[in-house]
């Protein structure tokens, strides 16, 4: 906003020196006639008088000296009669001066009386609130702010769209669903404020899911199907409806999309895991149909057991895995513990690590699962492993065995 009135006053000099060099020039050029007019008066004056000494030195006659003079009058006439319109371009040059120097003023002048300052000086603390440049006091004087904003101009959606976002980091949950409450009834197809709604509406109920938050995901996510936000929210409804397979889905499609070791990626990866935990504990959950999967997607089922030879904590991670011959980076990978094996798991495209890179990407993999007594994700000695070595696509529809019973 700064930059535009100072680019308006920049203009506005120059249509002051548009105004100004005619006027100048009009001056300069009124006073140089000034001047010739006064050198052919004094001129007159001389040739007068050196003529009438060449009438007394009997130089000329009467008749000569008349015509002269006759004709000496006439140039100078003709010089006075420019004269009258000197004064009007005098005139004329300070109201073009006058107007030059006003149109600035004025303009300066109504910007100071006008609100135009007080916003700039508050969009900057809102960029700075945004910045984590804010100290408490700050944040709370912006929040009433825009609380007093919007009141004035209650059809400015942006401004109470940002309000609600304030009132929601601040804790006032009803305040922050009322004014998302009233962006969306008159932006009915802003899915991402929908979204927001129903999250704040989420936060409101105790953490617990409605028919009304039910129905404002489903909105979203025909329209956004990789809306964070809704996608975490259909994780946790399905997660209710002991709908294990698809809650785990739901949350790690919104895990894609979060940087890696982030507050927000920790508690999805959570959620994951309570999922998996949840699978592995109701055997009919584990064993539901590949409708239930991901629309089209392949997938690959592993009963994976553990040698009885082999004594481990209950704790102990195991990691179950699909890789493709030329990197050793999964394709798809379930995280369990000893203590849930035996257990079947799917592979499948919710369980793809990045988005891009998954086991539709290739025709054939390999599978491992992996006793990792280290604790660590990749492959130490000491771990225990069972694989199988190739697994080509048109075998991914049959249920394949895998026992750990090797010591890397």
């Amino acid at each position: 906003m700064t930059d535009i009135w100072f680019g308006l006053a920049i203009l506005l000099l120059l249509l002051a020196l548009v105004f100004l060099l005619p006027a100048i020039r009009s001056t300069r050029t009124g006073r140089s006639d000034d001047s010739k007019r006064t050198a052919m008066i004094e001129l007159y004056r001389a040739r007068t008088s050196e003529l009438q000494d060449a009438l007394d030195r009997g130089a000329m006659d009467a008749k000569q000296v008349a015509q002269l003079e006759t004709e000496m009058a006439r140039e100078l006439l003709a010089v006075r009669s420019g004269a009258p319109a000197a004064a009007p371009s005098r005139r004329g040059a300070g109201v073009l001066i006058g107007l030059a120097l006003l149109v600035p003023i004025m303009a300066v002048g109504i910007y100071v009386w006008s609100e135009r300052p007080g916003e700039v000086a508050f969009y900057r603390e809102i960029v700075a609130s945004y910045q984590g440049r804010a100290d408490t006091a700050s944040e709370a004087r912006i929040t009433s702010q825009l609380k007093a904003w919007v009141q004035k101009h209650p059809e400015d959606l942006r401004s109470r769209y940002v309000l609600a976002q304030r009132l929601l980091l601040a804790g006032d949950i009803a305040g922050a669903v009322s004014a998302y409450r009233f962006v969306v009834e008159r932006e009915p197809q802003a899915a991402s404020v929908k979204a927001d709604l129903a999250q704040a509406l989420f936060f409101a109920g105790g953490s617990r899911m409605s028919k009304e938050i039910r129905l404002l995901v489903k909105q979203v996510l025909e329209s956004q199907p990789a809306n964070g936000t809704a996608l975490g929210l259909a994780g946790i409804a399905a997660y209710e409806d002991r709908d294990y397979r698809r809650a785990r889905e739901y949350w790690q499609r919104a895990l894609q999309q979060l940087e890696r070791g982030s507050a927000a990626a920790e508690a999805l990866a959570a959620g994951v895991a309570r999922a998996e935990q949840a699978l592995a504990d109701n055997p009919k959950a584990t064993m539901a149909p590949a409708s239930s999967q991901a629309p089209g997607g392949p997938a690959i089922r592993v009963q994976v057991s553990l040698s009885g030879e082999i004594a481990a904590d209950s704790a102990t991670p195991v990691y179950i895995y699909a890789r493709s011959a030329d990197s050793p980076m999964p394709l798809a990978i379930v995280r369990l513990n000893a203590g849930q094996l035996p257990v079947e798991v799917v592979l499948d495209e919710s369980r793809a690590m990045m988005p891009g890179r998954s086991i539709a990407t290739v025709d054939s993999v390999q599978l491992v699962a992996r006793l990792a007594l280290n604790g660590d994700a990749r492959p130490l000695a000491g771990d225990w492993q069972g694989t199988i070595e190739s697994l080509s696509r048109e075998n991914w529809g049959k249920t394949q065995s895998i026992t750990i019973d090797r010591k890397l």
